[in-house]
């Protein structure tokens, strides 16, 4: 059973957070949160309601542990609602947590695969690419230097190369600013 005023307060936080008052919006939710449990003493508030506040509330406070709990509570409480994948995952990445916001955003996928909020999160993370010595965990230093000196490899064949005619012509240049030329 949905509470009039607490549903209505819950409306008007997703309104905040569409025009980005993520303050106003985490007010708002924390309003509906106290009224659905005022007006249903016995009940757990909606999922929605806490997975929201939970949103704002790590995005806007950086109180992530309240944050990530309170989405986790309303992940298990309907976990087949997509959205609330979405906002889980957003908080754990937002913390840091990067692998384990890809695990609930992928959950949140094979709940909803057509949901454009989980397909952009998971895009926007890109994909990995396997570490350089497959054997060592991802975080060992070898993996570390190794990829990093990859990307640099990369970051080079992707620049612009000079022409030959500008390679010439940068002596000259140099030489002609020195002085001697």
């Amino acid at each position: 059973m949905l509470v009039r005023p607490a549903e209505q307060s819950f409306n008007k936080g997703m309104e905040a957070l569409a025009r980005g008052e993520a303050v106003k919006a985490l007010a708002m939710f924390e309003a509906a949160i106290r009224l659905d449990r005022k007006f249903r003493a016995a009940a757990r508030p909606q999922p929605r309601y806490l997975s929201f506040y939970g949103l704002c509330l790590g995005l806007e406070s950086h109180r992530w542990k309240e944050a990530v709990d309170l989405c986790r509570e309303a992940v298990a409480a309907e976990s087949y609602n997509p959205d609330l994948h979405l906002n889980l995952g957003r908080v754990l990445v937002a913390a840091g947590r990067r692998k384990e916001g890809w695990e609930a955003l992928q959950r949140g996928a094979e709940v909803d695969e057509g949901h454009e909020g989980l397909k952009r999160a998971l895009a926007a993370m890109g994909v990995r690419r396997r570490p350089a010595v497959p054997f060592l965990d991802r975080g060992h230093a070898i993996n570390k230097v190794l990829g990093k000196m990859e990307h640099q490899d990369q970051a080079r064949r992707k620049a612009p190369a000079k022409t030959a005619k500008a390679a010439r012509r940068a002596p000259a240049q140099r030489r002609a600013a020195s002085g001697r030329g």
